[in-house]
């Protein structure tokens, strides 16, 4: 469908309108449709018991209206009271709903028709009202503003008479901020709009460019093929909405996984946390088991008040590693988001680190390095916990490649914040995944944010004999976990960072030059194979004839002879040594 459907029909926006309907009572009751123009719903509406009244401010389409046998008043909803003439039209007659089907875009005001809706029907307890509303959030619009097109239509999502516009979220303002609360909705979707440009890239899901537009455009939220919000709100207090500071809000919030198993370890981070060189940030300290909270944030409370005032404990139970982040995720406030477990250890400029270099390249992924200590933990009649095993070694020391991380992961989760931006287009840790999770994450957000490599070595990376999920998770967990991973990555197109065409070009040729090598080899091998055939069937060939040489009349009847030939041989030989 290119355009609204002005005609009824129950796939439609108005037959969703009319389903939202279905549960009120409406016998003998007043069902108001502002803006009704051709009255599309007045039929099925007086076939649920309804009196449909029709207002409209043009005056053929309540004279058709009223021919049908219908109720019709002409009436102009940019009036200044237009609440007055709403009650003069009601006249104390009980009212079940209001409808406003494609009417509050086309208001300067909606705000002030909404909240004359409110006084209207404020004698009239359970009163209804549904609306209808083009979504100019649809993904079409969203791709015909990258192509550098805006262009208004007689009808449609970017109708000519159109003054107002709405996505998900301003709506639920719009409605909220006057007293209208959503019950239910029956929203109309449409894979192609009357915006939708067949055959062009950046419209087709079947090409790259128009896969990754919807995954952008979904992960924001699900009303991306959404044409009609249509909703049914019921009255209630306007909420009153204070505006939005982030005056307060820390620029970096690190999210803190712990089962609350590993106290001294988790001490250990929050002493690292409490030596900062930079205080802008916040802990969110996520206990991925709620009967350990308590415990835990008397742990935090031992500590002074400029770490222990950062800390928000929160906690959550079942899933796996995934659920913490996410909650973390949820739960954060700041710009940007790092990562750490109850046993990562960071240098006191780690904070300082993150917010300098994020400051400088925003929007992108900032990334350092980990030194990685092996550690055992301490037996029962030992002093110390858990000790350091061996010298620090430069494992996590690598510049960022992307393409090389989708074969290995070669940053550790402690290893990189990137903006909380990414949140809001939907990006979350997979909770399917029983381990890789950050890596899975870090792979999607390399390649939408970019990576900006600080090459700064401001963490310690762990490596326990035991207890870790290293060792919880068998090599077949990893390997399965992985090809998951590898499967979820492949459904969506990646975008690869500037310098990536000649770094697999020098990569791709080196694989070439192995290859020609190796097939060098093979066909050196091959050869080899059938001169060894060859060789060996010369071989059989005489060994077989001997044998039937053997095995013959003469060779048994010369054997004297051979015997005295052999006799001879060696008394010769015997001269000769004299």
């Amino acid at each position: 469908m290119g355009n609204y459907e002005f005609e009824f029909t129950e796939r439609g926006p108005y037959g969703g309108a009319v389903r939202l309907l279905r549960d009120t009572d409406l016998h003998d009751k007043l069902v108001l449709d502002l803006g009704c123009g051709a009255a599309a719903v007045a039929a099925p509406l007086r076939a649920l018991g309804a009196h449909y009244v029709g207002l409209d401010v043009d005056a053929d389409s309540v004279a058709k209206l009223a021919d049908q046998g219908f109720e019709a008043h002409q009436v102009d909803l940019t009036d200044a009271s237009p609440a007055s003439t709403l009650t003069e039209i009601v006249a104390g007659r009980p009212v079940a709903a209001v409808l406003c089907l494609d009417v509050l875009e086309h208001v300067t005001e909606p705000a002030q028709l909404l909240g004359a809706l409110a006084v209207v029907t404020g004698a009239h307890p359970g009163v209804e009202l549904v609306v209808s509303i083009p979504n100019i959030a649809h993904r079409d619009i969203a791709r015909r503003l990258l192509v550098g097109e805006w262009e208004m239509t007689d009808s449609g999502l970017l109708d000519r008479t159109h003054v107002r516009f709405f996505t998900d979220r301003t709506l639920t303002e719009l409605m909220a901020g006057t007293g209208w609360y959503e019950s239910a909705r029956a929203d109309f979707p449409l894979e192609e709009s009357d915006q939708h440009r067949p055959g062009h890239p950046a419209f087709e899901a079947a090409t790259n460019l128009g896969a990754f537009l919807d995954r952008v455009r979904g992960g924001a939220d699900p009303y991306g093929a959404v044409n009609q919000f249509v909703r049914r709100y019921h009255r209630g207090s306007p909420r009153v909405t204070e505006p939005e500071s982030d005056t307060d809000a820390p620029f970096v919030s690190i999210v803190l996984r712990t089962q609350g198993r590993r106290p001294e370890t988790l001490t250990d981070v929050l002493c690292c946390l409490a030596a900062q060189t930079c205080l802008d940030f916040e802990v969110v300290l996520v206990v991925h088991d709620s009967t350990r909270a308590t415990a835990v944030r008397e742990l935090v409370d031992e500590f002074e008040g400029n770490i222990a005032q950062r800390v928000r404990v929160v906690s959550c139970d079942g899933g796996t590693r995934g659920r913490p982040a996410n909650v973390g995720l949820r739960e954060a406030a700041g710009e940007y988001l790092a990562f750490l477990d109850d046993d990562d250890l960071v240098t006191a400029d780690w904070v300082e680190n993150i917010r300098t270099n994020a400051r400088t390249h925003r929007g992108m992924v900032v990334r350092w390095w980990a030194a990685e200590q092996k550690r055992k933990h301490g037996k029962a009649d030992e002093l110390a916990s858990h000790l350091a095993v061996g010298p620090l070694t430069p494992t996590y020391a690598t510049s960022f490649d992307l393409v090389r991380h989708i074969r290995q992961n070669e940053t550790p989760f402690h290893c990189f914040a990137f903006p909380r931006s990414l949140v809001d287009l939907g990006f979350q840790f997979d909770e399917a995944l029983t381990v890789c999770e950050d890596w899975e994450f870090l792979v999607r957000a390399a390649s939408t944010c970019g990576v900006y490599d600080t090459a700064r070595m401001t963490c310690v990376y762990n490596k326990w004999a035991d207890n870790t999920s290293a060792q919880a998770a068998s090599a077949e967990e990893w390997f399965a976990m992985r090809s998951v991973a590898h499967i979820a990555l492949d459904e969506r197109p990646l975008l690869l960072p500037h310098g990536s065409v000649r770094a697999l070009d020098r990569t791709l040729e080196k694989v070439e030059t192995q290859e020609r090598w190796i097939a060098r080899l093979e066909a050196d091998l091959a050869v080899a194979r059938r001169q060894l055939a060859d060789t060996q069937e010369v071989s059989n060939n005489a060994h077989h004839a001997l044998a039937e040489l053997r095995s013959s009349t003469s060779w048994k009847v010369s054997a004297p002879v051979r015997l005295l030939g052999s006799v001879a041989r060696r008394i010769r030989r015997l001269g000769r040594g004299r």
